[in-house]
């Protein structure tokens, strides 16, 4: 007679699987998460190494964050806005990076999908969960139509040009085709993501660190709905990994950052209240020492 197994033994060997699965499983979610991160970081260096490419062929000259040709001519433009073509930086630089899809994020949410009867690609274009610098992509004498040169960048090592940003399903708008634009001749916030410091430089910006920001805050726009790892107190700069920001630099290397880091040479303090919210205004982050600031580099 063939001996079976009894129940204590069955419920013996369900243990030890049982056990043996709490053990693995958040080892493999953890592994899957640092395999995405490592993706973004390979997706930032090509766009980064795309810009650069872009600049070479085009006089030392960066990419606008926005382009725009001349009323009422047809230019190649996938969008259009009052009869202008426009051109986000995600465009100018596609000849190079040959695929929209680097622009994506693996950690964050899907993005909005395109209405029916409307470009899918122009909209992947208008929507990257990639942000530029805008104090680089346009000249800090605050010309929106005016790029920095390349070489004028100072401490290229240390001055990010692209970073990690929310995904157009995390906005609160989901706006289509851009949105949050200044008029005909400017840049769509949506394609940007904004630096520590919004008051000492006449460029646009939505104040987007600290409390009561475009993006978050108690009583500002509220634009990413208080959800940090979307950016919603960094400027939309998301921190998707371990709290770090994905950013590609102006040497063309990309590494992760952490808000402490980006917004080293400014005043900006990350104390939060009790409700998880920063505890510092907006318009109080200033730089304080251009040396070692990540953003304009002007010295």
């Amino acid at each position: 007679m063939k001996k079976a197994f009894t129940l204590i033994e069955l419920l013996v060997v369900i243990a030890i699987i049982a056990i043996l699965a709490a053990i693995l499983f958040p080892v493999f979610a953890q592994a899957k998460a640092a395999a995405k991160r490592t993706a973004m970081l390979s997706n930032t260096k090509q766009t980064i190494l795309s810009a650069i490419m872009y600049e070479s062929d085009n006089d030392d000259v960066l990419p606008l964050i926005t382009a725009w040709g001349s009323v009422g001519v047809n230019n190649g433009a996938y969008v259009y806005f009052n009869n202008q073509g426009c051109y986000p930086w995600t465009q100018l630089i596609q000849p190079y990076s040959k695929n929209i899809d680097i622009l994506t994020d693996p950690s964050a949410p899907l993005g909005s999908t395109s209405p029916a009867g409307f470009n899918a690609q122009a909209y992947k274009l208008f929507g990257p969960q990639m942000g530029m610098n805008p104090y680089l992509a346009q000249s800090a004498a605050a010309d929106l139509k005016s790029p920095r040169n390349g070489t004028a960048i100072s401490r290229p090592a240390d001055i990010v040009l692209f970073s990690s940003k929310y995904s157009t399903s995390e906005a609160k708008s989901n706006v289509f085709y851009g949105g949050w634009w200044f008029g005909a001749n400017s840049y769509f916030i949506t394609l940007s993501v904004d630096p520590p410091d919004c008051s000492t430089n006449a460029l646009y910006c939505a104040q987007g660190w600290g409390d009561n920001t475009f993006y978050g805050g108690t009583s500002g726009q509220k634009e990413l709905n208080n959800v940090e790892a979307a950016g919603a107190w960094t400027g939309g700069a998301s921190l998707r990994g371990r709290l770090q920001t994905t950013c590609g630099l102006a040497d063309g290397h990309a590494k992760s950052m952490a808000p402490g880091a980006l917004a080293q040479g400014m005043t900006y303090n990350s104390a939060k209240g009790a409700n998880g919210i920063p505890t510092q205004q907006s318009t109080a982050v200033t730089v304080s020492d251009f040396t070692v600031e990540h953003y304009y580099g002007n010295q």
